[in-house]
């Protein structure tokens, strides 16, 4: 038992530097979490970064946050605010309508039948965004889009995926995805992708879960999902190596 303790106290001395590593690279990002029922001292202002999670930081994050290159940083109307590093330009992916600044054309706009895990068929509404490759784009619903790569083409009704196998059905959209996923809160998801895995379309939904480190430090845990975009089955859900010391 004592070896037990004593490892755990080991490891929280070499993971509490990793894990806060982010956060002291902005003395502007406190370590204090934050969420819509624990608001932030007067003077800081909650904000979801990418990375790091819900932290109290001083305000207007654009000015002091460092977006990979070839990105523009961009605060998300919600609460709290997301602070998102959107890429811009011709070989961008799309985010809205406006295209000569994406570079998309839309291609596709319908309704679509997919087969939920209960058996029953179901209608939505959904818009591809696609590349001139027609290779890669976005899969956008009223309620939320992911990029994908491989392509997407509807018929007869079915939103189907050209695989190296032949063409799949995909009956999770980006939203159930999400829903699935270890990261189902919209607002902590950073990423999702539509691809080709082992000869079947897979979803990543990549997010951050907040957590404690030996229930006392607070940490942003990474989380990936993949998903079956047929059967809705997940497939797997990777983690830091250091997660099992979080709860």
């Amino acid at each position: 038992m004592k070896q037990k303790i004593l490892t755990l106290i080991l490891l929280s001395v070499f993971l509490v530097p990793i894990v806060n590593a982010q956060i002291n690279e902005y003395p502007q990002i406190t370590d204090q979490s934050c969420d819509a029922a624990n608001p932030c001292p007067e003077g800081l202002e909650c904000f979801s970064f990418s990375g790091i999670g819900l932290r109290c930081a001083q305000p207007n994050p654009c000015s002091y946050f460092k977006c990979p290159e070839g990105t523009q940083c961009s605060i998300a109307e919600s609460y709290p605010g997301q602070v998102m590093c959107s890429c811009v330009g011709p070989e961008c992916p799309a985010t809205g309508g406006d295209e000569d600044t994406v570079g998309y054309n839309l291609s596709t706009q319908t309704a679509i039948h997919v087969i939920k895990p209960d058996g029953q068929t179901a209608s939505h509404n959904i818009s591809i965004w696609k590349t001139t490759d027609e290779n890669r784009g976005i899969l956008e619903t009223n309620a939320s889009q992911a990029e994908y790569s491989n392509s997407l083409v509807v018929e007869n009704s079915k939103l189907l995926m050209e695989t190296s196998t032949g063409k799949k059905q995909i009956n999770v959209l980006p939203e159930d995805a999400i829903g699935i996923s270890e990261t189902p809160d919209k607002e902590a998801v950073e990423k999702i992708e539509l691809r080709e895995e082992s000869q079947r379309p897979v979803y990543s939904v990549i997010g951050t879960k907040q957590a404690r480190l030996l229930f006392i430090v607070p940490v942003s845990l990474e989380v990936e999902t993949k998903i079956d975009a047929e059967t809705s089955e997940i497939i797997s859900v990777n983690k830091p190596w250091w997660s099992f010391l979080a709860w």
